[in-house]
């Protein structure tokens, strides 16, 4: 429990930064904040208060159907799933056009929601019904959750919408590799491992092009995608530690000239995880654990260094103040170029 709130912490904070960073970076196509307070009329507590309604009205329709979910048969439990994402589609349809901030957030969970739904149903489909393998049933899955949520990514290019396109991407890409490749023991760990860190590193690429928007839930999928998928294989091939790390340092060096902040804390810590496991693997035997740590040690100092000065070279320059002195040699302007009197 204490694991899965730390994890969700971590990831808060992270798309939070890609999100500061995005409206900094003025890359983020939203209204202005004095028209977005004018158009509000619905106030943080009024919507969290109807957020929790809707919770609460969505756990008590769960709990009344998995009382009859056994009996309800394969189809029945498929168009329940069914019927729940087209409630959703419909929801998120009739409101849309509402220029309120809540009820666009409402559109964007209730689509999220649809999503969700459709890969439910597509999987019972498959499964239960068809009596395919897991592995045709995972590309089932991934396929339907890809094109809808494109779908809906097309006709409303939201967070929410992108992340459901993100994952219906990585459920496909290892459906392939289940249904396709088949591959067995660490061969199948690293094939998921290369293939994810491949995709990450093209997702990232888009989004920092912004082919895919919003980029900063884009850039942060792709990063993370690309930098945690190695760290699947490092026990068993060792020389997938070459990768990790020449990930995470593409990662800083791109984040200096992008002045991207959250990026350069990623590839850090990265960088940080993947050299502290290498040294304590492949010289603990040999020099010892104190000698080991002694060697971890001077690469974190190293790498502290580091970051400190990409992390200053990251900061955007202070804007200049308009009482502030010019600076000594500055040329004084010529009695010629001043106007003349009439």
């Amino acid at each position: 429990m204490f694991d899965g709130g730390l994890t969700i912490l971590v990831l808060a904070l992270i798309f939070g930064g890609f999100y500061y960073w995005a409206r900094r970076q003025g890359l983020l196509a939203t209204e202005p904040a004095a028209k977005e307070q004018s158009d509000r009329r619905i106030s943080l507590l009024t919507e969290a208060v109807a957020y929790i309604g809707a919770i609460l009205l969505l756990a008590g329709g769960i709990a009344a159907i998995s009382q009859q979910w056994n009996s309800l048969g394969d189809w029945g439990q498929v168009g329940v799933l069914a019927g729940a994402a087209a409630f959703f589609l419909l929801v998120g349809i009739l409101v849309r056009r509402v220029r309120e901030p809540a009820i666009q957030r409402l559109v964007s969970v209730a689509w999220f929601l649809s999503a969700a739904c459709v890969g439910g149903a597509t999987g019972f489909a498959a499964h239960d019904v068809d009596s395919t393998t897991g592995a045709v049933t995972v590309l089932a899955v991934g396929v339907a959750v890809t094109v809808y949520s494109a779908a809906l990514w097309l006709v409303r290019r939201r967070a929410l919408q992108n992340a459901a396109l993100f994952a219906g991407l990585v459920i496909t890409i290892c459906g392939i590799i289940a249904a396709v490749a088949r591959p067995s023991g660490q061969a199948h760990l690293l094939g998921y491992a290369l293939a994810l860190w491949g995709f990450g590193l093209a997702w990232a690429w888009l989004g920092w092009r912004r082919y895919v928007e919003p980029i900063w839930v884009t850039m942060p999928c792709g990063a993370i995608l690309a930098l945690y998928t190695p760290s699947l294989t490092v026990g068993s091939q060792g020389w997938v530690y070459a990768i990790g790390i020449a990930t995470a340092a593409a990662a800083m060096a791109a984040s200096v000239p992008q002045r991207n902040t959250p990026l350069l804390a990623l590839g850090t810590l990265a960088m940080f995880m993947y050299v502290t496991s290498a040294v304590l693997q492949y010289f603990r035997q040999s020099l010892g654990v104190p000698a080991a740590l002694a060697i971890t040690g001077g690469l974190i100092l190293g790498l502290a260094v580091v970051s400190a000065r990409l992390m200053r070279a990251t900061r955007p320059p202070k804007p200049e103040e308009p009482g502030k002195p010019e600076e000594p040699g500055a040329e004084e302007p010529s009695h010629r170029d001043l106007p003349k009197a009439s």
